[in-house]
C-alpha cells in the first residue's frame, strides 16, 4: 500500500498491526481490513488484492461496522471520531456532533434491527482508554430519529466513567433492541437500544 510508510502502532511506533477485518454482510467479494494505526484497505476480490485507503477516511479505526439492511454503508469507531461512508468506503463524513472533546472511539455497536441505532464506547484520548491510571470512559448512542442528528450519551444504569476500561460492545442478533456492554465493572445489557442500562 502506498500509504504504508505512515502505519505506525503508537506503542511501537516502528510496527503496525491489523486491529480489524470485516467482511462486507451483503457480498462476499467485498472485505476490510484496519490498520492500527495509519489506514482502512478494501479489497473487492475476496482478499485477493487490496485498494489503500481513501484521503478523507480515519487514520485510525479500531472498530468497523457494516449491515445487512443497508448496502454499501460502512460504520467506523475511529481514534479521530465517528465516519460513515455510504460507497464502499470511496468516500467519508465525519459525524461527531454531541461527542464533545471524547471523539477517540474504540468499540461499536448498531442496532441489528435499525441502522440508524448505534452505540459506541469513547474516551477524550487514547491514554482514557487504556491506562489504568488515567481511565475515563463514555458510552454514546446516535438515534434513529432523523430529526436528531448527534450523538446522546447513555449514562443510566452504567458504572462511573473514572476507572472504567474502555466498553466492548455487542448488539445481540436474536433479540430486537438488545445490546450488550462489557467492561472492567462487569457485563451491562440493554434492552431499549441504550436509552438504560442493567448489570448482569
Amino acid at each position: 500500500m502506498p500509504s504504508s510508510t505512515t502505519w505506525s502502532f503508537p506503542p511501537r511506533p516502528w510496527t503496525h498491526h491489523v486491529r480489524w477485518i470485516e467482511p462486507y454482510v451483503n457480498s462476499e467479494n467485498y472485505v476490510f481490513a484496519a490498520i492500527e494505526a495509519g489506514a482502512l484497505i478494501k479489497s473487492i476480490d475476496g482478499g485477493k488484492s487490496w485498494i489503500d485507503k481513501s484521503k478523507d477516511g480515519s487514520y485510525d479505526t479500531p472498530t468497523l461496522r457494516t449491515h445487512k439492511n443497508v448496502p454499501r454503508r460502512l460504520y467506523s469507531a475511529a481514534g479521530d471520531g465517528y465516519f460513515e461512508s455510504l460507497d464502499y468506503e470511496n468516500t467519508w463524513e465525519r459525524m461527531v456532533e454531541g461527542l464533545g472533546l471524547h471523539t477517540y472511539l474504540y468499540c461499536m455497536a448498531v442496532n441489528h434491527n435499525d441502522p440508524q441505532i448505534i452505540i459506541v464506547s469513547a474516551a477524550s484520548n487514547a491514554w482514557k482508554s487504556h491506562d489504568i491510571q488515567e481511565l475515563e470512559i463514555f458510552v454514546y448512542r446516535h438515534d434513529s430519529d432523523e430529526k436528531r442528528d448527534e450523538w446522546i450519551l447513555s449514562t443510566k444504569g452504567l458504572p462511573e466513567p473514572k476507572g472504567t476500561v474502555i466498553s466492548i460492545l455487542k448488539s445481540n442478533l436474536n433479540i430486537v433492541d438488545e445490546f450488550y456492554c462489557l467492561n472492567n465493572r462487569g457485563i451491562f445489557c440493554s434492552t431499549d437500544s441504550g436509552g438504560s442500562w442493567t448489570s448482569l
